[in-house]
């Protein structure tokens, strides 16, 4: 598949040609889109600059079944998030060195194929995601998520950062306009979805369940984060998290997923630093313990608040991660 590198040709890219050279494989470079020869199916690199404009890029991308990534170079929170909405599959950080980009061109192959002239190859549904992966749905898609765990979260124009939930096997969930904001379905987890057309899923007698379902557990995810002191918003998310995710355990109830402090912080709204300290003295007043360390560390709540969402575990497939 060719590879094309597509940005100025100035000191600052010097970095990322040098790291895509190591990878021994041809590399197209053009300064201009103008420069380009016709390469379908090419994976593109794009430097996030005003030229070439991202706009190009799609409408480049859409004609000639492009996979394409950003390369942030210049760290511009706005630059990353149009990017995104423009199609890119992942935006680089400025700073790269040949196994970021090795690992970033990897994830591809489990990503979601660029849709060709607008539209999504047919007879292709499942797809799976490692942990990381952005996963992008067309506009009128609904994704279904069949295994593993699925972080939802959304990027302002600022670069703010806010986590609106997990989702497990059996939740529905519904694409995002592009406007000041991106609605951004991260694989929390090794997963797999199904997408599914509006017109498709409509007539399943299970899809008014499933938005309503959707509806409750974000309408009290909303309710949590509106608490006015951060200990009882991070009791309030953690006990939601765990009505999804929870598992009996000797000293309360578990969470089994790995929540990181970064996650929290976007939750919550306070900085990573704010939550450490918050959750080590909701341990000192016993209302919570760690379980675990590293990538098996887990909270496990003392006594979960009392909710009526039990239902939205109940209605879905149970969950193996």
């Amino acid at each position: 598949m060719p590879l094309i590198f597509i940005g100025p040709l100035a000191p600052e890219t010097s970095q990322i040609l040098a790291c895509l050279g190591e990878l021994g494989q041809a590399i197209t470079v053009a300064p201009e889109l103008s420069d380009l020869p016709p390469l379908p199916g090419a994976i593109a690199i794009v430097a996030l600059t005003a030229t070439p404009a991202l706009a190009q890029v799609a409408s480049l991308a859409r004609a000639q079944g492009w996979t394409w990534l950003g390369w942030n170079h210049i760290d511009s929170p706005a630059l990353a998030l149009a990017a995104y909405q423009a199609g890119a599959r992942s935006v680089l950080p400025a700073h790269v060195t040949t196994e970021t980009i090795r690992q970033a061109l990897a994830d591809l192959t489990t990503a979601l194929p660029a849709p060709v002239n607008g539209h999504r190859p047919r007879g292709v549904r499942l797809y799976r995601y490692r942990p990381g992966n952005v996963i992008l749905p067309e506009a009128d898609t609904v994704v279904e998520v069949r295994e593993g765990i699925i972080a939802i979260g959304v990027v302002h124009s600022d670069g703010a950062q806010v986590l609106l939930g997990l989702c497990g096997p059996g939740h529905m969930l519904v694409s995002h306009p592009h406007d000041t904001c991106s609605l951004q379905l991260i694989a929390h987890t090794e997963a797999a979805v199904v997408l599914h057309t509006w017109a498709e899923v409509s007539t399943r007698p299970d899809f008014p369940q499933q938005l309503r379902l959707r509806l409750q557990h974000l309408e009290a995810w909303a309710a949590m984060q509106a608490r006015p002191h951060l200990d009882q918003r991070l009791l309030g998310l953690l006990s939601l998290l765990a009505e999804q995710f929870g598992k009996p355990h000797p000293q309360g109830t578990l969470i089994d997923v790995r929540i990181t402090h970064a996650q929290l912080s976007a939750a919550a709204g306070a900085t990573r630093t704010t939550i450490t300290r918050t959750l080590g003295d909701l341990r000192a007043r016993g209302l919570l313990i760690t379980v675990g360390s590293g990538d098996g560390e887990r909270i496990c709540l003392r006594e979960p608040e009392g909710a009526n969402h039990s239902q939205l575990a109940a209605h879905m497939p149970a969950m193996s991660h």
